[in-house]
């Protein structure tokens, strides 16, 4: 009995014949011009809305919240965007939408931050860094450099000597000061000034020194006791971006 099973199972096995389903080459075609019309025209209105996203940010700073949220409001709005653009989307598996989705957002992404930043657009400001004053005595030529920088025992920034412990201007003696600064900026720097004193004094251009380097001189200083050398530098770039270096404190005179 178990032979005849056996014979049986082997005779259907061999009267069994695999058929492939037939490929319908027209239905093939179509529904891949449409998932490759749907792909374009979600990157084209996703591309849209970025741009639409930077010029809201350049408007004012306040708005970028705002803006990235156009991505949220454009993700969602893609069910009434494809029937407004005649898509049919009754045939849409998970997969179509995961991937309109994804060519969506990032797409959005990417015009929005090209757009947003350099060269397209500014909103960096000028960067003031290695703040330094190289101080000579005139009557006997000693120099003495200063850099303006954090210590983490005082927890503050001051002016620190390059060599020994502290420094002060002397009351009385005449000394030339030639303040330095690295000063650049992601776009075209046009300003770099000086003011002493007083942030709100007038304003000397600084010298271009190269490599981002700006210079000032000061001739023939004469500190009185107590008196503090204060100076405040003002960047500006092309795009009116700006920024003001003010110290936390001066070079103090004993």
């Amino acid at each position: 009995m178990a032979k005849k099973r056996k014979k049986d199972k082997a005779k259907k096995e061999e009267e069994y014949e695999f058929k492939p389903p037939e490929f319908d080459e027209k239905e093939f075609l179509r529904k891949e011009l449409r998932d490759t019309k749907t792909v374009l025209l979600t990157v084209g209105y996703a591309a849209c809305l970025g741009l639409i996203a930077a010029v809201l940010s350049s408007v004012s700073s306040k708005l970028i919240g705002i803006s990235f949220l156009l991505v949220f409001a454009g993700l969602y709005s893609l069910k009434y965007f494809y029937p407004f653009i005649r898509v049919d989307t009754s045939e849409f598996q998970k997969k179509n939408w995961a991937g309109n989705v994804a060519w969506f957002f990032f797409t959005f992404l990417a015009v929005w931050v090209l757009t947003f930043n350099y060269p397209v657009a500014d909103h960096a400001s000028p960067t003031v860094e290695d703040v330094a004053v190289w101080i000579t005595d005139n009557g006997t030529g000693d120099i003495t450099t200063l850099d303006y920088k954090y210590l983490p025992s005082t927890g503050s920034y001051t002016w620190v000597p390059r060599v020994g412990d502290s420094y002060s201007l002397q009351a009385g003696v005449s000394y030339t000061l030639n303040v330095s600064a690295r000063i650049s900026d992601n776009g075209v720097l046009v300003l770099a000034e000086i003011a002493l004193g007083s942030v709100t004094s007038e304003y000397s251009d600084m010298i271009d020194e190269g490599e981002n380097r700006y210079g000032y001189v000061v001739d023939e200083l004469i500190m009185t006791s107590g008196q503090s050398f204060l100076f405040f530098i003002h960047a500006e770039d092309d795009r009116g971006n700006e920024f003001t270096f003010i110290p936390v404190t001066g070079i103090s005179a004993a």
